[in-house]
């Protein structure tokens, strides 16, 4: 184990059953200003934060708590992404693989 990195959890998907799991980010995808380019906003999650969770899910019984970070699906980093691109990858990995992979902080 390499020191001081954060500690993470895998967690293991069957994609064809329900998640039954709310995410939420603030992050939006806007386009760029010159009056916002030099102000940096502090309120903005880096990741998607797991808001709800079902507990008789697959997800839950796996470790998946409220609070949780989900930094990547599938290996696929979910940095800075909206909710709309997040719900998209989701969707997608759901439906192109027979498990789906939580990276998750």
């Amino acid at each position: 184990m390499i020191p001081n990195l954060a500690e993470y959890k895998i967690i293991k998907l069957d994609s064809r059953s329900s998640l039954k799991v709310h995410i939420k980010t603030t992050y939006t995808n806007h386009g760029s200003s010159v009056f916002n380019f030099f102000k940096k906003n502090t309120n903005v999650q880096k990741y998607p934060i797991v808001s709800k969770i079902d507990e008789n899910c697959e997800a839950y019984n796996q470790g998946l708590r409220i609070g949780d970070k989900i930094i990547k699906l599938n290996d696929y980093s979910l940095e800075y992404k909206d909710i709309k691109t997040v719900l998209s990858d989701f969707t997608y990995e759901r439906k192109s693989s027979d498990f789906i992979k939580l990276t998750v902080l």
